[in-house]
């Protein structure tokens, strides 16, 4: 995995723009411009999607090498279809086609999407774990076969996979602490299918995989808010997010700009302080700016990965990055009505 600053942002940005707009296409296509005459729906996940953009896309467009090896969250797969059309990989005749009989798959398939991913990720959980097993399958051709396969073993998943069983077994494995090519992205949007993730099961998640001797990066906030950081008040604003419980954050997201910096500014004249040349729209972008979303911010958690031992990265995004379900408690599974896809 390589590393770069001479790319130009300007132009990563825009290709983020166009996966967002595809991923998206490819489930609203499905939903609301294919005939059905049945009247079921078809379903996809636009919201988990599009909290996955900014990771993939830095990945793929600037980072990843022919080499390495990524096994996607499930509910990602119209990302990983956007990305690989843009990339020549995918005939975009195919991307109308999610969830259709001998189409794209809801998840994805090794053996029937015609972009053939590295993994078969269907079961949560278990899709995740694959690239550990990749990777000790290559230590083993290149231990009696003489041949170096090379590369990272890459999983990105999201938060609420942590909660299956076959993930603690396979990081508290004693093998895996030798694999310092296994890389996992936790996408942690803060929300699974109906319920937010606990404020303590992020810091336990973290202590429970430095425990079993993986490294645990965390890339929070984006330069915009890390830059107001540093402004007179700014501390006290750090320290007012910081321990904001998930609750809140997630609460604060969807609610009206003069509630919102009431509630954040409560009690504090330094946080208010902090915040007083924001305008209304800037207010509500500052919010948002997570590291999971910011490019530079992640570069530089690429370029702190350890090759010697395994490593997790925690990416705080926002469920619904750009959509207009962005942090809606119920956008899970939601679909963009007509109107909001125009």
């Amino acid at each position: 995995m390589t590393c770069s600053n001479s790319r130009d942002d300007a132009v990563l940005h825009e290709v983020e723009r166009r996966v967002l707009w595809l991923a998206t296409s490819v489930v609203h296509a499905a939903n609301s411009r294919r005939p059905n005459t049945s009247g079921v729906k078809v379903g996809g996940h636009q919201a988990s999607s599009a909290s996955m953009v900014t990771l993939m896309t830095s990945l793929w467009f600037e980072h990843l090498t022919a080499a390495d090896r990524v096994s996607v969250k499930p509910h990602a797969s119209p990302v990983l279809h956007a990305v690989n059309a843009l990339l020549g990989r995918l005939d975009p005749s195919w991307l109308p086609r999610l969830r259709e009989l001998g189409g794209l798959q809801p998840y994805p398939s090794r053996t029937k999407d015609p972009d053939t991913p590295d993994y078969s990720t269907g079961s949560v959980g278990i899709g995740a774990t694959a690239p550990v097993w990749g990777a000790i399958a290559h230590r083993y051709v290149s231990a009696h076969l003489a041949v170096e396969p090379g590369g990272r073993q890459v999983s990105l998943l999201g938060d609420a996979e942590l909660d299956e069983g076959a993930i603690w077994e396979c990081v508290a494995d004693p093998m895996v602490q030798q694999l310092g090519e296994v890389l996992w992205v936790v996408d942690l949007n803060r929300q699974s299918l109906d319920r937010i993730v606990p404020d303590i099961a992020i810091s336990r998640w973290q202590g429970m995989f430095a425990a079993a001797g993986w490294q645990v990066l965390e890339v929070k906030y984006g330069a915009t808010l890390t830059a107001l950081f540093e402004q007179p008040g700014g501390s006290a604003l750090r320290e007012r997010i910081d321990g904001m419980g998930n609750e809140e954050y997630q609460w604060l997201l969807r609610t009206p700009t003069t509630a919102l910096r009431a509630r954040l500014t409560t009690g504090s004249a330094a946080v208010l302080q902090s915040v007083a040349d924001l305008d209304d729209v800037q207010l509500r972008s500052v919010l948002r700016d997570l590291g999971g979303h910011d490019l530079a911010a992640l570069r530089a958690t690429w370029a702190a990965v350890d090759n010697t031992r395994p490593t997790v990265v925690f990416a705080y995004t926002v469920k619904g990055r750009g959509l207009p379900v962005e942090g809606s408690p119920g956008n899970h599974s939601a679909l963009l009505t007509e109107e909001q896809y125009v």
